[in-house]
């Protein structure tokens, strides 16, 4: 084996964010903004917090504080205080972001597809659960916890904002 798989990975995670945010630029949004967006879209009949979306992306409450403050800068999204529960922060898309969404889903496809372009059905099919079964192994196989895994995503995100 030439080389490890984790250098593998990484360089794999970047460049995909890297094509993610180049292809997003011409909406003036990132690759995560892109997919909380798309989380609210698909989500758009139900409440949404801002602590749904920290626990859905495993970030940290502040993580997403930050995510939201910048989508709410856009005018993408509007956050409103929780009729039944002040201490919530319900999250809805604007009109805006609603004339975006096909937008961001064709370019998450298109990057998407680029990356697992001469992959048959079978191979992706394939591929999602082996990517599954490592992510899987790495929680189980160690003392990591949900909250040091959030941590460790928290700390990726902070460098690739970087």
């Amino acid at each position: 084996m030439d080389e490890h798989f984790g250098p593998i990975i990484k360089r794999i995670d970047q460049l995909f964010k890297i094509r993610m945010n180049q292809n997003l630029q011409q909406l003036d949004i990132t690759a995560t903004q892109m997919h909380v967006l798309l989380h609210l879209h698909c989500n758009s009949g139900n409440k949404i917090t801002q602590k749904d979306l920290a626990n859905h992306f495993e970030v940290k409450h502040s993580t997403m504080a930050g995510i939201l403050s910048r989508l709410s800068e856009k005018k993408l999204i509007e956050i409103t205080v929780d009729e039944e529960n002040k201490k919530f922060k319900n999250i809805t898309l604007t009109n805006k972001a609603m004339e975006k969404i096909e937008l961001m889903t064709s370019q998450r496809d298109e990057t998407e597809s680029i990356l697992l372009k001469g992959f048959s059905l079978d191979e992706t099919t394939r591929l999602r659960a082996y990517l599954e079964r490592l992510y899987s192994n790495l929680v189980s196989g160690t003392d990591i916890s949900e909250q040091d895994i959030c941590c460790l995503k928290k700390e990726f995100e902070r460098r690739n904002h970087d």
